[in-house]
């Protein structure tokens, strides 16, 4: 009778037993799936890279907006990097992708266009840009892991906030029209020795006239900021309320030359200058 009485729940701590192993093994499962790379098996580790071992990543617009440009400072650290984008383009989401060449030069500087061209050099160009992922896989000598920098990027004539709702921007009306990107830089390009808060905030353009507007960033725990100035990191005034930032810019950005090739005018080469305010930093 005794034994009668207790198979009810010797079959309960069982069943029990077995739920609490299925939902471990697969949570155990999903992790190491979002740790590893798919084709090579090798453990992904996503934004974990230190900072002073971050390359400075920019996309910067281009004034026809057929194509941005792609920079990176100091990605010649790593000995093998890959680039994957992704945007909206209205309701379609558009890709683009490259795998550096090594040894990686510093910087890298690679034009990417906004559309396609066939191998007649017939061109078709997106348009209503809206927002976008970038993805920054570096691998490094005597590590057996690949590091992803992951972020995201706005067109502001499209969208005026960054997809995970850090950072907004809202530009004057001087500046509304202007062709900007705002994005997650990843990495700086002078070091600080000061503690950092969210990421590093660029704001790129196509010209050299002043940006302004009112930045809003959400984040909490923020004692002082800084905006880099092309030369040293300079103090940034803001207002603080609840967690929230604000931030009036009328600032003019500054540049650094480069040359393209522009895919889009069949392989010609292009000598221009690379307008970026920032990148902002957040202190701790």
């Amino acid at each position: 009778m005794k034994i009668k009485k207790l198979l009810p729940v010797i079959v309960l701590i069982v069943l029990l037993a077995v739920v609490a192993i299925f939902f471990i093994t697969r949570k155990t499962s999903d992790t190491t799936t979002d740790q590893k790379d798919t084709t090579t098996g090798i453990k992904l580790l996503v934004n974990e890279l230190a900072m002073a071992d971050r390359p400075f990543t920019v996309l910067v617009p281009h004034a026809t907006n057929r194509l941005f440009t792609f920079v990176a400072l100091n990605a010649d650290k790593a000995k093998s990097a890959s680039l994957d984008l992704e945007y909206q383009s209205g309701d379609l989401l558009k890709g683009a992708g490259a795998s550096l060449p090594t040894p990686i030069t510093n910087p890298y500087i690679k034009a990417i266009i906004l559309g396609s061209c066939s191998t007649g050099g017939k061109c078709s160009f997106d348009t209503d840009l809206k927002s976008g992922t970038m993805k920054f896989k570096l691998a490094f000598a005597g590590q057996n892991v690949t590091h992803v920098l992951k972020g995201n990027f706005t067109f502001v004539t499209g969208q005026n906030n960054l997809p995970d709702g850090k950072v907004i921007f809202a530009p004057s009306a001087a500046t509304k029209k202007d062709n900007l990107i705002l994005l997650n830089s990843f990495g700086i390009p002078k070091a600080t020795d000061k503690e950092m808060l969210l990421y590093p905030i660029v704001i790129s353009a196509s010209g050299s006239k002043n940006i302004a507007g009112t930045l809003t960033i959400n984040q909490v725990g923020v004692t002082g900021a800084a905006i880099y100035d092309g030369t040293s990191y300079q103090p940034l005034t803001y207002t603080e309320k609840d967690g929230v930032l604000t931030v009036t810019l009328n600032n003019k950005p500054w540049s650094m030359k480069a040359e393209i090739i522009r895919d889009d005018e069949k392989g010609s080469k292009e000598s221009l200058d690379l307008y970026l305010l920032g990148p902002i930093v957040l202190y701790k």
